[in-house]
């Protein structure tokens, strides 16, 4: 394994400081991003007044074990050949390398479902009775926060509140919802995250060099999407950045939803041996990365953070379903990039 430890959106986001930056608890830091070490200090402080934030002791349990910082490698190491020279200039200097499976390889899929089911198995055991009084969906505490937005209608309702594509979501049901068209588990989680695919396409004289498509299939990466939908440059917990978005009930609504869309596959879908494996397997990695990070575990596990600098710049790409052509890295070839 990689050293993690140690450590989407159709079309473009935009993302910015805003209004509620009186609540930030940290300068913007360097724009390279730094040298990857913690101090110790918030990314974000906690404030009862920032909309949708989630319990303070459990924004404190976030912030001491580095959560959003280990949220944000996770994703930004998998989309490392679209990250820009920037985002990979800093993962490279504090020594975290690409992933093994990328945004859109085979297997990724399964890997994304499972790291977000181990991140809210664990804080609903540790922080599932914590209250959550300033819910907007009236959920009493953290633990049914969790569970998030369990049906479609629930989704279209509070895209219909933050003025989001209504029509657009109900188009992408029509195949999220039909589950014959998945063969596979690692299939379904590779659609519902993510637009991209990792084609069969070999260069004959550099077996490494990748060449990427975009699944333009309606509903296609609608994670990555719903990210884009919610975004709040304003807030200092936007859902569309990836180190505080963790802190936003908003954030465990979608996964919420996900998670809902998941288990429904799972009862029309019989796993193969080979797929037991691996939906074990990974669960059993995850839950041990969100124990390491926990006070469940004895030593603390650091991870490399990056300056909110560098991190606001990466929740556009990090969410995009597809790449902007400047930000590939050498070599690597998409379908609507001029080589």
């Amino acid at each position: 394994m990689r050293n993690l430890l140690t450590v989407a959106l159709v079309g473009s986001v935009l993302f910015g400081v805003g209004c509620a930056a009186d609540a930030l608890d940290t300068t913007e830091g360097p724009a390279d991003g730094g040298d990857g070490k913690s101090d110790g200090s918030f990314n974000v402080k906690w404030n009862k007044d920032v909309e949708h934030i989630v319990p303070k002791n459990v924004h404190n349990y976030l912030e001491k074990y580095q959560w959003g910082d280990y949220h944000i490698v996770f994703h930004m190491s998998r989309k490392w050949f679209m990250l820009g020279d920037a985002g990979r200039g800093w993962l490279s200097r504090v020594g975290e390398a690409s992933a093994e499976l990328q945004e859109g390889d085979p297997n990724n899929g399964i890997e994304f479902l499972t790291m977000h089911r181990a991140m809210i198995q664990h804080l609903t055991e540790r922080w599932g009775s914590e209250p959550t009084p300033n819910n907007e969906d009236g959920r009493a505490t953290f633990g049914e926060a969790l569970v998030g937005w369990t049906t479609d209608d629930e989704v279209v309702a509070h895209l219909e509140k933050a003025g989001g594509d209504v029509a657009g979501f109900k188009k992408m049901l029509v195949n999220i919802n039909d589950f014959s068209k998945f063969t596979t588990e690692d299939e379904f989680g590779t659609f519902v995250q993510t637009a991209l695919r990792l084609t069969g396409e070999v260069d004959p004289n550099d077996s490494a060099i990748r060449a990427y498509t975009r699944d333009t299939t309606v509903g296609a990466g609608v994670h990555n999407w719903l990210h884009g939908q919610f975004q709040d440059a304003s807030s200092p917990i936007n859902v569309g950045d990836p180190q505080t978005n963790l802190s936003n009930m908003r954030f465990w609504g979608i996964h919420g939803w996900i998670e809902a869309k998941w288990q429904q596959f799972e009862q029309a879908h019989t796993r193969t041996p080979m797929e037991m494996f691996a939906y074990q397997e990974s669960m059993e990695r995850f839950l041990l990365h969100m124990q390491l990070h926990s006070d469940y575990s004895t030593t603390h596990h650091a991870v490399n953070r990056p300056s909110r600098a560098l991190a606001k710049t990466m929740g556009p790409i990090v969410f995009d379903n597809g790449a902007a052509c400047d930000n590939l890295a050498d070599g690597v070839t998409m379908d609507d990039c001029t080589p």
